[in-house]
């Protein structure tokens, strides 16, 4: 009965640990948010600790649309490119979405493409959150998160803009609004 006395506390040590770095661990991937920003990001568990580099060439890739058609950003040299990184789970690109969306309106077509990556989520998901919010820009699926991975994204959503050279000229971590899309993408033009 002593020796069960003695082994009891330590498990029970060793559980409350487990759970505590648990649900520190948890809490930390599921959202990061400051509170003197209105600005929420879900943090990814994949992302790179580095920060992209501005200034510096933009990471090329090749993902494809929903229909397969394979999108290249080599393809959109000559224009300003906006790319969003998101996923259907995560409340801060809802909150963002319609902001997109009307900033694609005003701007797109006069030397602009919006491209919005799927990050790490599932096809039928993409397709029914594209649909909800009338996203008419273009959509890429990037399922295992190797172009957010190459973006060094920390965090859903974030934006990338891109300059007619492929710079990287400006990144947002978090919501943005069609107000700073705009703004930053005209300093662009």
């Amino acid at each position: 009965m002593t020796e069960q006395k003695r082994r009891l506390p330590a498990s029970i040590v060793v559980i409350a640990l487990v759970a505590a770095v648990f649900g520190l661990g948890t809490a930390a991937i599921i959202v990061k948010s400051s509170p003197t920003q209105n600005n929420p990001v879900i943090v990814l568990p994949t992302a790179n600790i580095r920060r992209l580099g501005m200034n510096a060439p933009a990471p090329d890739f090749t993902l494809k649309t929903f229909d397969g058609k394979a999108v290249s950003l080599k393809d959109l040299r000559g224009k300003t490119v906006l790319i969003n990184f998101w996923a259907s789970w995560c409340p801060p690109c809802r909150l963002e979405t319609p902001d997109l969306v009307a900033a694609y309106q005003e701007l797109g077509g006069s030397g602009v493409a919006f491209v919005g990556i799927g990050t790490q989520d599932d096809t039928d998901k993409l397709k029914q959150f594209v649909a909800e919010n009338k996203v008419t820009y273009t959509i890429l699926e990037d399922p295992r998160g190797a172009v957010s991975d190459a973006y060094n994204v920390l965090g859903l959503p974030t934006t990338v803009l891109i300059d007619s050279k492929g710079l990287v000229r400006k990144e947002f971590s978090g919501a943005v609004t069609k107000d700073q899309v705009i703004a930053e993408i005209k300093k662009l033009q």
